[in-house]
């Protein structure tokens, strides 16, 4: 197994940033990709694997059916299949509003392709309501405490996961809660490959080299550096 790659978080948020826009999705969303990603790795969580995964769907030119459509205690896509960031995104517009997991309530996501993209946003919307977050993935995973900027350990059992049946979302209620992840100081170690394939996805988002930029040289730039 070859050695991780040291990545500042920075570099991390980049490096999604740029492959989402790569897979064909619009800025915006290729912004909170990147944030999205940059938040998970900061907790030693997969981030950027997960949206290795999702991408491969999310690349397709029917992406935006794969939104959960609002509606009652049960969201579903029409594709199907929700996407987990999307979802985040959709839940995360609606955080000074109305949702159904308010009040005592829960919301349930209908098949959820990685789940874990999900998690930076409800923490956004624990933070806005301020309330604590309790998300399920199914009777064989734990339940996952979510707060403002902080998930539990127990966000490990979705880490790689790429399909669940369905999400359930509520609040936590006056229990105690598991211990949360540690954030990362420093370096984050990455996969090589997953960053590759990221790469590869960055790459096409970048200007095709012209005869200008050639006769310019590396950087292309008619600057001269002074210090």
């Amino acid at each position: 197994m070859p050695e991780p790659l040291p990545c500042s978080l920075n570099e991390i948020q980049s490096q999604a940033t740029k492959a989402a826009r790569g897979a064909g999705l619009p800025w915006g969303v290729a912004d909170e990709a990147g944030r999205a990603a940059r938040w998970l790795e900061a907790r030693g969580l997969a981030g950027l694997s997960a949206l290795d995964g999702a991408l491969d769907g999310l690349s397709a030119p029917d992406w935006r059916r794969c939104f959960p459509v609002p509606g009652g205690g049960a969201w579903r896509a029409e594709s199907g299949e929700i996407d987990g960031l999307l979802a985040g995104i959709t839940l995360a517009d609606r955080a000074d509003g109305s949702l159904p997991f308010a009040g005592g309530g829960a919301l349930v996501l209908d098949r959820v392709r990685w789940p874990l993209l999900a998690v930076p946003f409800l923490a956004g919307i624990a933070q806005a309501r301020g309330a604590r977050l309790a998300v399920s993935a199914g009777p064989q995973t734990p339940r996952i405490g979510i707060r403002p900027h902080a998930v539990t350990v127990s966000c490990r059992a979705i880490e790689g996961m790429a399909l669940a049946a369905a999400v359930r979302i509520e609040e936590w209620g006056d229990g105690g809660m598991p211990p949360d992840l540690p954030r990362l100081d420093g370096s984050v170690p990455i996969d090589k490959e997953v960053y590759a394939r990221l790469d590869r996805r960055a790459a096409r988002t970048y200007v095709p080299e012209s005869a200008e930029s050639q006769a310019r040289g590396a950087g292309g730039s008619d600057l001269i550096e002074t210090d």
